[in-house]
């Protein structure tokens, strides 16, 4: 599965290069880097596991603990396991789908 990638200028907010939002990554780059489109496509992959809605009910839950727990904006998304999982991934090319979808349950 491979992500349809749209250039815009203003979205991502400030600070990110990309965000997937099924089945499109978003990106102000000019040139993705193959680093982030890993990053990106294990959100892909997560997005579909869960059946999309159920993921970004999930991803805003734990970003929304992790807020209360550190009171900082990037911590708390740094401490979403689907961040952790596609930051641990992201330098990993060929892994198995399953593996791409589920390693976020993994601590």
């Amino acid at each position: 599965m491979k992500p349809l990638l749209i250039h815009t200028r203003h979205f991502p907010p400030r600070g990110y290069s990309a965000i997937t939002l099924f089945p499109f990554v978003f990106h102000n780059e000019k040139s993705l880097s193959a680093r982030t489109l890993r990053h990106e496509t294990v959100h892909l992959y997560q997005q579909v596991a869960l059946l999309v809605v159920p993921f970004y009910l999930l991803y805003l839950l734990f970003w929304l603990v992790g807020l209360l727990r550190y009171r900082n904006w990037d911590r708390a998304y740094r401490s979403i396991p689907f961040e952790r999982s596609a930051y641990r991934l992201e330098s990993h090319s060929g892994l198995p789908a399953k593996t791409l979808a589920f390693d976020w349950l993994r601590r």
